[in-house]
């Protein structure tokens, strides 16, 4: 894709569109999409049982796994076959080390936070993420404490990758000055993602809340609630992907509007 060498600004309503293209990227080839992200998990699955790097890679990975779903959607969006060596090919491009590059900085960042929560609730929310213990009763203040500062010093981190890949890949940016455009291309279309972020907290609400209709009027266990919610969290998964492309799209691509998902 050819990007623009500055982000446009787009309309705060804009946003609101990222999610329905996002869908339709999907409906164009779900079975494609849904083999690609077995795959995925299937990877990520095996990556957890490399002591002490298995926590490691998939942050050092991050960025240039997502790259690859970027391409995804674009193969989708071009009508060409979405192949699963795609996921893998910022790896595969002459700007591979700069995308692993990226990773560093992506697995820095996440250290960073995470030993920040640590000072706060001494671990709590740590243990619980990685060995699902429940924490006592007079820890989980801090622990809500550390998980809501911890979202709030993601929210930069999320803004300067949201763009990051695709400007190193496609626009050959070195890795700092494509975090440094990504942060500042979604501060300046604001409105866009904060509408955009709307639509997914009302999805995730109404997913919550069904599925808590669901289990308790059928009596479900947890197992059955979670093979229940696989298949939706695999298509919100594509949906998201679909989604960050089209962004990617209307406020750094070139392209021509016959190509759009737009109906």
């Amino acid at each position: 894709m050819h990007m623009l060498p500055q982000p446009r600004i787009v309309a705060a309503r804009t946003g609101q569109k990222w999610l329905p293209a996002g869908f339709r990227l999907f409906h164009r080839q779900p079975l494609a999409w849904t083999l690609i992200l077995f795959i995925y998990w299937a990877g990520m699955l095996m990556l957890a049982f490399i002591p002490i790097f298995g926590s490691v890679l998939p942050l050092l990975l991050a960025p240039g796994l997502s790259m690859g779903f970027i391409e995804v959607a674009r193969a989708v969006d071009e009508r060409r076959p979405p192949a699963p060596p795609l996921l893998v090919s910022a790896f595969r491009s002459p700007r591979a080390r700069a995308v692993l590059m990226l990773g560093v900085w992506y697995a820095l960042e996440i250290a960073a936070i995470v030993l920040f929560t640590v000072v706060i609730d001494n671990g709590v929310l740590l243990d619980w993420i990685t060995s699902g213990s429940q924490p006592e009763a007079g820890k989980i203040g801090d622990m809500q404490m550390a998980a809501g500062v911890a979202l709030l010093l993601y929210l930069p981190v999320m803004m300067s990758f949201w763009f990051a890949p695709q400007l190193v890949v496609w626009s050959g940016f070195p890795p700092l000055k494509a975090l440094f455009f990504s942060f500042f291309a979604v501060w300046r279309n604001i409105g866009a993602f904060l509408r955009y972020a709307l639509i997914w907290i009302l999805i995730t609400m109404g997913i919550a809340l069904l599925s808590s209709l669901i289990g308790s009027g059928l009596d479900l266990g947890s197992d059955t609630m979670t093979a229940f919610l696989f298949p939706i969290t695999l298509i919100l998964m594509a949906v998201a992907h679909g989604s960050f492309y089209q962004s990617t799209r209307d406020i750094f691509g070139d392209i021509p509007e016959e190509n759009s998902v737009e109906p």
